[in-house]
């Protein structure tokens, strides 16, 4: 469904189509909007998610990651999921198609990069962007050969999509407290590279 920019009214004022989260327009362009309930159908919806209480909690790093010789292969994987995070925050500020694409390249799969681009011109186009940051939970890392599953529940209450000509919050943009989200990562040539993300239909606790 097309989405319109806000209409003037007589009153001077806005009135606004409700607009979805940073992190859900994310994951409508990874996931193709499959939602990861034991009823979806799809293709990504035939991926079994491993259990999410397999590995213990932990909290993507902040701080300088260790050399790559001495990173567990659970360490690589959140950092290279963190690294992802970053280049997508500076995908989206640059609004620009060119230089997203060369942000993502060396962090998402190739097949998802346009789609991701696609959504972000979208929000360009209507003269929109995201504000605000997430606070990051990851409840498991789950490595299974050559392809590993982050578990996050974050919340993400204090994003929101911005007009920016008039700095305002667009109503019903805001995130959640809980997000349930599960991140698939592959090794490719050495490097792992984001494939796609699911929301899971189920409650989470950080």
């Amino acid at each position: 469904m097309t989405r319109k920019r806000p209409l003037e009214m007589a009153g001077g004022g806005y009135s606004h189509s409700p607009r979805p989260s940073w992190r859900s327009v994310v994951v409508m362009a990874l996931s193709g909007a499959v939602m990861a309930s034991a009823g979806c159908a799809g293709p990504l919806a035939r991926v079994r998610l491993p259990a999410s209480a397999i590995t213990s909690a932990g909290i993507i790093p902040s701080a300088k990651p260790s050399p790559p010789a001495l990173m567990t292969t659970r360490q690589e994987v959140l950092a290279a999921l963190a690294s992802y995070t970053t280049a997508l925050v500076q995908a989206e500020h640059s609004r620009s198609g060119e230089v997203a694409r060369e942000l993502l390249r060396p962090h998402l799969a190739a097949s998802r990069i346009d789609g991701l681009v696609q959504a972000m011109t979208a929000i360009w186009a209507r003269y929109e962007t995201f504000g605000g940051q997430d606070i990051r939970h990851v409840t498991s890392v789950i490595v299974v050969g050559r392809r590993a599953f982050v578990h996050d529940c974050d919340n993400t209450s204090g994003m929101s999509v911005v007009d920016i000509a008039t700095g305002q919050i667009v109503p019903g943009s805001s995130g959640t407290p809980r997000a349930n989200l599960v991140t698939c990562l592959d090794l490719v040539s050495g490097n792992w590279l984001v494939q796609f993300q699911l929301v899971e239909d189920v409650p989470c606790v950080p």
